[in-house]
């Protein structure tokens, strides 16, 4: 029976790190990783120093349910995670697309399109209002490197349903 609670203590640990938490809660204990003695064997890791950088929160499609076409991965990083005292929180986002698209660079000399598999986002959220806009989007090549960079007006707008931003607005805003 120890086996088994092995087992199972070792795949809520996975399962934490991937974003579930095995129906237990996620709290920090003196600063360091712990093992619970609790009656059901919980995992409890301090979740800003523990967890990877970029946490997978969602695999969605761009394109319409019957159509078979590639998904993006979208993460977040807990450790941009800002509330600010103005009721605003902003968040960083990275796309994980799985097919690589093109972006336009226009330079006052030079036009070209870049092609990526990876973006980063910067959200700016009102939490009051449930609004948000992008403070800036990162274009990633190789090795992590940022190859372009936009920043488009701030202007709030609301989430729109089957976006990521109903899923992060949350995360950002409350943890949840």
């Amino acid at each position: 029976m120890n086996t088994m609670k092995s087992v199972f203590r070792l795949l809520c640990a996975g399962a934490l790190l991937a974003g579930a938490a095995c129906g237990n809660p996620v709290s920090p204990v003196n600063g360091a990783p712990q093992t619970s003695g609790g009656e059901n064997g919980a995992v409890i890791l301090d979740v800003a120093e523990d967890l990877p950088d970029w946490l997978l929160v969602a695999r969605q499609r761009s394109c319409a349910p019957d159509e078979d076409c590639p998904r993006r991965e979208v993460m977040f990083n807990q450790r941009t995670i800002t509330r600010n005292p103005d009721g605003t929180a902003d968040i960083w986002i990275q796309v994980r697309h799985g097919v690589p698209q093109l972006f336009q660079v226009d330079t006052e000399t030079t036009e070209s399109t870049v092609r990526y598999d990876v973006e980063r986002l910067h959200y700016k959220f009102n939490c009051q209002t449930e609004q948000f806009y992008v403070v800036e989007r990162q274009i990633m090549g190789a090795g992590e490197t940022v190859v372009a960079r936009d920043e488009p007006a701030a202007i709030y707008r609301a989430p729109v349903r089957g976006s990521i931003t109903p899923i992060i607005l949350p995360i950002a805003c409350r943890g949840d």
